[in-house]
């Protein structure tokens, strides 16, 4: 079960279309969630409106997802740099985890430039 300190950010069903001839979700699907997720996160978490995956860490795939499972994301390990922010994030079906990976996402202006996250560096 996800430690109380993770924080819960969203929550994917996984259906008919999403899975493979093993009735399994396919990898990218499941990597497509987890990006998804972690972008959620880092936009609600910093206050940016523009933030763009930087870098997303090893990605382990622990347990095949089946159709019908509903997977709750996480994050954990939180940090914000002035201009990036890196955390954690794990997929949880019930009390399994299913996946796991690091990701950094960086705040960029309209010219896709890096920009200092204002609510944390002040």
């Amino acid at each position: 079960m996800p430690s109380p300190t993770r924080i819960h950010v969203t929550s994917k069903l996984c259906k008919t279309l999403d899975v493979g001839l093993r009735r399994t979700l396919f990898g990218g699907n499941m990597m497509a969630w987890m990006d998804e997720a972690a972008s959620i996160f880092a936009h609600r978490h910093t206050g940016e409106e523009l933030m763009v995956t930087l870098k997303f860490g090893e990605i382990r795939f622990v347990r095949p997802v089946k159709e019908g499972h509903i997977v709750d994301f996480y994050v954990d390990n939180v940090k914000v740099g002035r201009t990036s922010i890196s955390f954690d994030i794990e997929g949880w079906t019930d009390d399994n985890l299913v996946v796991k990976t690091s990701v950094v996402f960086v705040s960029v202006d309209e010219h896709m430039r890096p920009k200092i996250i204002a609510k944390f560096n002040h």
